[in-house]
This record gives structure tokens, C-alpha cells and sequence, in this order.
């Protein structure tokens, strides 16, 4: 990619340029991704009465857009908090006029470092990336952001996810991880006797609050066990049903059944043989009349 190869290089300081800006000079960025900081209104009182009595301390970060024009790029906060202390002017850290994507990148950044985003801010901001450089290498976005292809790829997922899923991941604080191997979880789900896959999610969600369910491996062996969901049916509905079963003894009741694997498998090359119309030799027909004897007796 020979017309981007100097795409991350292109991310460099800015030298420092600070100034006390005017109030109305300033706009907010209606735009942002982020719109919930985790800060309650207790927060709010704190800072406004923080900058009553010292000001503001850390300068508010802008872009210049024309003369006498700047779009924050950070510190919306603390420009609400001006404004409603109707103060005239702000500390300022400003930055040149920038293209969206640049202006996105620099605000990720700037806030991931200091407070985690909630899923599907992440996730939106991440999209924004994205539009912005669609020339531009996933790899490339991934460096520049800090984060694995993997993982981009799966931010690009949860924005399409269902917003009920993404609050229950919020309110149940799920780590970055955890978020990613559930993504890859959701599409194995299948409904299981009475409960409905809404119903299974809230329950993997309960689990996951309760600590029965934290690892990556949790995640990936219920993958797994759903993927042959018609082989441990009774066993998934006791780990739904019991709410203190965690995975590990989930794993642990369907590999004690690992017959059953067997047995699939021999119904499906029967099925293969009679659908080729393939007879079976002697030899087979012997195993199947033992087989039959045995299943006269268990079954």
C-alpha cells in the first residue's frame, strides 16, 4: 500500500499552543460518540465548584476551524461548566484545523486514556474511524487506536448488535475481552426447551455478574457445547435452570456424554451409505445386530 505508507506517521505532536480563548468563540461537537461519561450529577457539582473556586485546570482541547472558530475536541464537561458559570474566557490547548478522522483518532485517544468508554460509545467512535480512512488499512486503524484487528472487527459488530445487549453488557461493566468472545457466543445460541435466547443472554449475563463466568475460556467452551447444543440438551437446561452452575461443570456433564458424539456420528455415515445407496458389508451388519441387542436392553 504503497499511497499509505506514511499513514501513522502522519499522527505527530502538534507543538504546544495554548491561550485563553473566548467563550463564544468556542462550539461543542454535537457529533461526538461519547454521551454518557459515567458522571453524576454529584460529579457535575463537584467540577462546577472546582472551577468556581480555582478555574480550569486542565486546559480544554480544541480545533481550530476558521478564524475565531473552535470545535472541542476534549472537555465538553468543563466548557458546560463555563458557561453555565458564564464565565468569558477558558484555557485552551489549540490544535491546527484537521481533517474528521484525525480530529477522531486525537479524541479517542485523549479520552480512552483517562475514562472507559461505555460498549457502544467504543464502538461508534471506532466506526467514525473508519468512515473516515475507508483507504486505509484495518491494521493501520488498529495501531493507531491501540487495539487488536480482532477486536476492531468486533466493534464493528457490536454497533450492529442489539441495543438491549450492549446496555446489559454496560450495567454488568464486561471487560473489553469478555465483550469479544461474547459476540462470537451470541450466533451458537439456540433456544433450549422453555427458555428463548433473550432468556439464555440475561441468564449468561447474571452468570457473568456473579462471577461464574469471567474467563475467556468460559466463553469459548459454552461456544462449543451450543455449537452440539442437540447433544447436551439436558445438560444446558440444568445450567440454565441452576443458577450457581458455572461452565466448568457445564464442560465437565457433557464430556461424560462424549457417547453421544459417537453415536451422531454413526447415524450420519448410515445415513450417507443410504443415501448413496451403498449396502453394508458383513462385517457391518454383524456390529449392528450387537449394537441392536445392546440398544433392546438400554433403550
Amino acid at each position: 500500500m504503497s499511497d499509505n505508507k506514511n499513514f501513522l506517521e502522519s499522527f505527530k505532536p502538534y507543538p504546544s499552543k495554548y491561550a485563553d480563548l473566548l467563550l463564544i468563540y468556542i462550539q461543542a461537537d454535537h457529533t461526538q460518540p461519547r454521551k454518557n461519561f459515567g458522571i453524576t450529577s454529584a460529579d457535575h457539582s463537584r467540577l462546577l465548584k472546582s472551577i468556581s473556586t480555582y478555574g480550569i485546570e486542565d486546559p480544554i482541547k480544541v480545533s481550530e476551524i476558521e478564524t475565531d472558530r473552535y470545535l472541542i475536541i476534549d472537555g465538553h464537561r468543563r466548557f458546560s461548566c463555563a458557561k453555565e458559570l458564564k464565565l468569558d474566557t477558558v484555557p485552551c490547548r489549540i490544535y491546527p484545523k484537521m481533517d474528521a478522522g484525525e480530529l477522531e483518532a486525537r479524541r479517542y485517544e485523549m479520552q480512552n486514556n483517562r475514562r472507559n468508554w461505555r460498549p457502544i460509545e467504543k464502538a461508534n467512535a471506532i466506526h467514525k474511524i473508519n468512515q473516515e480512512y475507508k483507504n486505509i488499512s484495518k491494521k493501520e486503524i488498529a495501531t493507531l487506536i491501540g487495539i487488536t484487528q480482532k477486536n476492531l472487527f468486533h466493534y464493528t459488530e457490536l454497533r450492529d448488535m442489539r441495543m438491549e445487549y450492549i446496555e446489559l453488557m454496560a450495567s454488568h461493566d464486561m471487560k473489553e475481552y469478555q465483550m469479544v468472545v461474547f459476540m462470537q457466543l451470541l450466533p451458537k445460541l439456540r433456544k433450549i426447551k422453555g427458555y428463548e435466547i433473550d432468556d439464555i443472554v440475561k441468564i449468561i449475563f447474571k452468570k457473568v455478574n456473579d462471577g461464574l463466568m469471567y474467563r475467556r475460556t468460559d466463553f469459548i467452551s459454552l461456544t462449543k457445547i451450543f455449537s452440539t447444543a442437540s447433544l447436551h440438551e439436558e445438560e444446558i437446561h440444568l445450567f440454565l435452570t441452576e443458577a450457581n452452575m458455572a461452565v466448568e461443570e457445564l464442560l465437565e456433564r457433557t464430556q461424560l456424554s462424549g457417547v453421544s458424539v459417537q453415536i451422531k456420528n454413526l447415524i450420519k455415515e448410515l445415513s450417507i451409505k443410504k443415501n448413496l445407496n451403498i449396502k453394508l458389508t458383513d462385517k457391518e451388519k454383524c456390529l449392528f445386530e450387537d449394537l441392536y441387542k445392546l440398544m433392546e436392553i438400554y433403550v
